[in-house]
């Protein structure tokens, strides 16, 4: 091994330990997605390239854009690790809540440490699966075999075709298993109006002037806003404040205690792993599908009943899967970038802009330093992450009341909005509080909340279709 190479190491072991840092800390705020760091990372682009640069120069390797790239890439998995603590106890509903989310449901149990654990392991085994997998991934996907190119012919009808799936699979949450053909016709109902619905305020974000529009993006004066940008008011609005909101008018301090007398295990997964392989393909390769939508249509799938509406195993599970599919997602989306030439995530995006014009892998070895280096920052970091949750299980019961806690929560709501409000001003509230009344429904009309994806899956399925 030359110096070249050690440099090259070292420095993407430095580069992945600060964006190891950086993600964990960021995923234990509620509210703040990486894809908001990866913007703006890529905003101060000259500083941060000056500053890895610097540091290269001192380990002896001379691409910053890689290194930068190491840094996000790193950041993004142990962001997936962390965010599961305040996924567990921020935003748990009151009782009176129709709809609730499989970690809030243990945590409302007391269960709320088997649901961080069985996060943290499924991430774990998502980016494991996914490094074993992304080759022979890659050999179908890629012009190789040509799965993608085949695809890509009827993008739009497949989307369409998983939306369809995911809206005749509701039957709502108080009875996931049985129903009337009445109950289950209305709750289709209900879905496919939220899905539209939801579609509609999509395509006004992507598909549209709005954010070029004459209102004033309060307060740095009437500079037009990126319709990017606007997607945190928009996901904000669906999914984070809806959650917040409705937990104010739970009882302060409840579900605090660990429950007793139930095995805290964290079980075995096998026959989920095939099923992880396929939902974080959908993620990294598959426009417009997210680890939600693609841990929803896998639990359709799965021989047995995961999800919301369930008991403890099955949420566990679901659990598990949700988030080894989006770890593997994260990984198998380095294979798309580098094979298909796709960002299929705003850190991916990010990305791009620092490695500059990539070719389409051929088959020449040297090709391989910039995944490699990519798939290595990944890999280290999700060790880190899952060593540093495990020791954090006395820390999050002691201070689960605090994670509980309506200040707390209050104080998520005002984060966001400022967050929300800096970025994208007044259009973005206005965008963000439209959204947050679309994204009250579904927990108090008994759906569940991934019919909301329709903001994503619907522009991207007429742009396929009328492309």
């Amino acid at each position: 091994m030359s110096v070249s190479d050690i440099g090259l190491l070292a420095s993407i072991a430095v580069s992945s330990t600060a964006g190891f840092i950086l993600g964990f800390v960021t995923g234990l705020v509620p509210g703040l997605h990486v894809n908001n760091v990866a913007a703006a990372v890529v905003a101060y682009a000259g500083t941060m390239l000056g500053c890895f640069a610097v540091m290269g120069e001192l380990l002896g390797c001379d691409a910053p854009g890689l290194l930068i790239s190491c840094f996000l890439v790193s950041a993004l998995v142990s962001h997936n690790f962390s965010e599961a603590a305040p996924n567990t106890f921020v935003g748990v509903p009151a009782s009176d809540a129709v709809s609730v989310l499989p970690a809030h449901r243990l945590a409302k149990a007391g269960l709320g440490w088997l649901a961080v654990r069985s996060s943290i392991d499924g991430s774990m085994a998502g980016v494991l699966l996914a490094t074993v997998m992304i080759v022979p991934v890659c050999l179908c996907m890629g012009p190789w075999i040509g799965i993608y190119a085949a695809l890509k012919t009827v993008m739009g009808v497949l989307i369409i075709l998983f939306s369809v799936i995911l809206v005749l699979s509701d039957r709502g949450s108080n009875d996931p298993i049985s129903g009337s053909v009445g109950d289950r016709v209305r709750i289709a109902m209900i879905a496919s109006g939220i899905f539209i619905i939801s579609g509609l305020l999509g395509m006004v974000v992507l598909e549209s002037d709005y954010f070029c529009s004459d209102l004033s993006p309060l307060p740095f004066g009437s500079e037009p806003i990126p319709s990017s940008s606007l997607l945190l008011p928009l996901f904000a609005g669906l999914f984070g404040l809806p959650t917040l909101l409705l937990s104010l008018s739970q009882e302060e301090g409840a579900y605090v205690e660990m429950a007793r007398g139930i095995k805290l295990s964290a079980g075995k997964y096998r026959s989920e792993s095939l099923l992880t392989v396929f939902g974080g393909l959908l993620v990294g390769w598959i426009p417009g599908m997210t680890s939600g939508s693609s841990a929803t249509l896998c639990a359709i799938i799965a021989r047995k009943p995961l999800g919301e509406g369930c008991g403890v195993d099955a949420s566990r599970r679901f659990i598990w899967l949700y988030s080894a599919i989006s770890s593997a997602g994260a990984v198998l989306s380095v294979g798309a970038l580098f094979v298909i030439l796709r960002a299929r995530s705003g850190v991916m995006d990010a990305v791009t802009i620092f490695l500059g014009e990539i070719d389409p892998f051929d088959g020449e070895m040297g090709d391989l330093v910039a995944p490699c280096a990519l798939l290595l920052s990944m890999m280290l970091s999700a060790i880190a992450s899952h060593s540093l949750m495990q020791s954090m299980r006395g820390i999050l019961k002691r201070g689960a009341k605090h994670l509980l806690s309506k200040r707390l929560t209050i104080t998520c709501i005002i984060f966001i909005c400022v967050l929300a409000a800096a970025l994208t001003g007044f259009r973005g509230i206005l965008l963000m509080s439209a959204a947050c009344s679309l994204g009250l429904l579904p927990p108090r009309l008994g759906v569940r909340r991934i019919h909301l994806m329709g903001c994503l899956l619907v522009p991207i399925s007429i742009s396929f279709l009328t492309g």
